[in-house]
């Protein structure tokens, strides 16, 4: 039975972690039927077959789905509380030996402790009020608490709203899921003639018996990834001062924005990491004893309040100075060898260039009449093991060729996934009811001699983002004009966003060490005092925003 009863929601937890749903793997999609089944087995949905739905994303290349349910508490009621979360979970490699027990939460949880596990997880396992086991955190307990108040519900019908129940692949990599569920919701809210009052999510809170309550989230961080193509001049590394290498436009580069403090934001007191490079590597075919022309570079940025046309114009300043000092620095180098006795090299004199790829798009549109077409058979001839962010730098590596640039030279422009903050200002009587229910929960915190911890912004990536576009839809106009494939391999769903505008709140189940050998589910909270509170919260929701 689906329930928010302890026994009940243990049992269905387990079976939830049993299928291994790791992100963009067939296993997703053998989540989405088991939730699908499972609710299918309620009363409600046997007598509404039409309010329980597969939503495939369009275009995903593993046919995957989304999972919605909604269950309405009157025919004539159209207010509506979206309860979401992801089902996929990340890979099991960090578990070495015992990953084949990864998805055996119980089995998993006896012999984890042959791992080499942080210490405070071993102090954890030994009070034996920890499950161990991928998912069991991030998050399908928050799922399980979730599906078990959407079959409450539909048994009493005691609820001030419906309750949409929305189940969604792929968070834990470019959130495809997500960003095919929007034209649904955009879809259904007219086909089902509701309207969306908030959406709560259930990703864990970090904490444990100290300070088992967690905190509530009332938004969610953006992330954009700026890259830049480093283009440099071949030479014989006999005659390297007549050429430039790409690898030192790249350490220029980092030098200028990794871990810089100048790209850390701030709300409010709180500021959020800095740039960081996931990824650079040089774009040589074959060995040779030439200077590397090409390289890329790609960061991640954490965004409250930056625009992509902001990051852009910043993107292009770091790149004009990486250039010049490593122009500078190849100047002044070949200045010492020349004043250890001998004459310097022969030097090039270089005119260093900084261009965005939507430039770069319209120089080899110019030189090329057909480039739609050559740019699709080139995309058809790449690998198929390439990832997204993989063909889009192949993509804008083609296009120089095809228009024709020489280095130095760095073009720079954006990949995907890019996912937009989604803050509560308070100014919408949404956010406002938001921030009413928030209050109301804390209260009921101290009734448990808890202390739940308020916060504005959830400093992970995760799908609420994907709630409404708050921004000017202009401000984006940069992001879609200088992202290779934007709008063809990915899809941005920009115009269904612009129709949402859903106040947001996170508030889950306190789990440790996700993504980890370490990942485990405080229990006792989990099966006895975070469903009532997570009940409590979700019908605050749903009156704050009716008396608004």
């Amino acid at each position: 039975m689906i329930s928010l009863s302890g026994g009940d929601l243990y049992s269905l937890l387990l079976e939830m972690a049993a299928v291994p749903s790791v992100s963009f793997s067939g296993g997703e999609n053998v989540a989405a039927d088991y939730i699908f089944s499972r609710l299918a087995e309620l009363e409600y949905f046997q007598r509404n077959p039409s309010f329980l739905r597969k939503l495939p994303a369009a275009g995903d290349p593993l046919g995957r789905s989304a999972v919605a349910g909604l269950v309405k508490v009157s025919p004539e009621m159209k207010q509506t509380v979206i309860l979401t979360g992801h089902f996929d979970v990340v890979d099991t490699e960090a578990y070495g030996a015992l990953k084949h027990l990864a998805f055996s939460p119980e089995e998993l949880t006896r012999r984890v402790g042959e791992l080499d596990i942080p210490e405070e997880a071993r102090s954890d396992l030994a009070t034996g009020e920890y499950l161990f086991g991928r998912g069991v955190s991030d998050m399908k307990s928050g799922l399980a608490v979730e599906m078990g108040l959407l079959a409450e519900i539909s048994r009493t019908g005691d609820f001030p709203a419906n309750i949409l129940f929305l189940a969604v692949p792929d968070e834990e990599n470019t959130s495809a899921g997500m960003r095919g569920a929007v034209p649904w919701l955009v879809k259904l809210r007219e086909e089902w003639g509701i309207e969306y009052s908030a959406a709560l999510n259930g990703e864990p809170s970090v904490g444990g018996r100290e300070r088992p309550a967690g905190t509530v989230y009332v938004g969610t961080i953006g992330k954009i990834m700026p890259f830049f193509l480093l283009v440099g001049k071949e030479a014989h590394v006999g005659d390297y001062f007549e050429g430039v290498s790409s690898s030192l436009l790249a350490a220029h580069l980092a030098l200028i924005l990794e871990g810089a403090a100048s790209t850390s934001e701030e709300r409010e007191g709180k500021s959020f990491p800095p740039m960081a490079c996931l990824r650079f590597r040089d774009l040589v075919k074959n060995y040779s004893v030439t200077l590397p022309e090409r390289a890329v570079a790609y960061y991640n940025l954490l965004t409250v309040k930056k625009t992509p046309a902001e990051v852009l114009r910043e993107m292009k300043a770091a790149a004009g100075e990486a250039l010049e000092k490593a122009l500078g620095r190849i100047s002044e180098q070949n200045s010492v060898i020349g004043s250890r006795g001998g004459s310097a090299s022969k030097t090039q004199r270089f005119v260093p260039r900084v261009m965005d790829y939507a430039e770069l798009l319209a120089r080899a549109n110019t030189r090329n009449s057909d480039l739609a077409g050559l740019t699709e058979r080139f995309l058809s001839s790449l690998p198929p093991s390439l990832d997204e962010r993989e063909r889009c730098v192949e993509t804008a590596s083609y296009l120089l060729d095809l228009a024709g640039e020489k280095g130095p030279l760095i073009v720079t422009g954006f990949l995907p996934p890019y996912y937009p903050p989604r803050l509560n200002h308070g100014r919408t009587g949404g956010e406002r009811a938001v921030l009413r229910a928030v209050a109301r929960l804390r209260e009921d915190g101290k009734t448990f001699g808890m202390d739940i911890t308020a916060a504005d912004v959830f400093p992970g990536i995760m799908d609420l983002s994907y709630f409404g576009f708050q921004g000017d839809p202009d401000d984006l106009d940069a992001l879609g004009d200088n992202m290779p494939l934007w709008g063809n391999e990915y899809r941005f769903p920009l115009e269904d966003l612009k129709k949402l505008d859903i106040p947001v709140a996170n508030f889950g189940p306190v789990g440790k060490d996700d993504h980890k050998n370490g990942e485990r589910i405080f229990l006792p909270y989990f099966l006895d005092t975070f469903p009532g509170l997570f009940r409590n919260f979700a019908r605050y929701l749903a009156e704050e925003s009716a008396g608004d």
